[in-house]
């Protein structure tokens, strides 16, 4: 995996808040929140984004919204399958 090495100032009340969470078992260390925080903000700016062009999409019929659940599930299977190859 490559990994860019970056700086993160951070307010001495958040940080504390860290260490808390790291204490409590909740993540092993900072990195590991902060990589965490990252991918759930750039996941909740994309499902924003998409839900706001899904409102400006004019209404899909059912077997469209048939078909595309069928692809969610697929990709979902293989997204899944890749992921238990690299970790099994």
């Amino acid at each position: 995996m490559n990994a860019d090495v970056n700086i993160v100032r951070l307010p001495a009340k958040d940080s504390s808040l860290i260490d808390h969470f790291i204490k409590a078992g909740e993540f092993k260390n900072k990195s590991e929140f902060i990589t965490y925080a990252v991918k759930k903000t750039i996941n909740d700016v994309i499902l924003r984004e998409l839900e706001e062009k899904s409102r400006a999409a004019p209404p899909m019929a059912e077997k469209d919204v048939d078909k595309l659940l069928t692809e969610i599930k697929d990709i979902r299977k293989r997204l899944w399958e890749g992921y238990a190859q690299r970790v099994f």
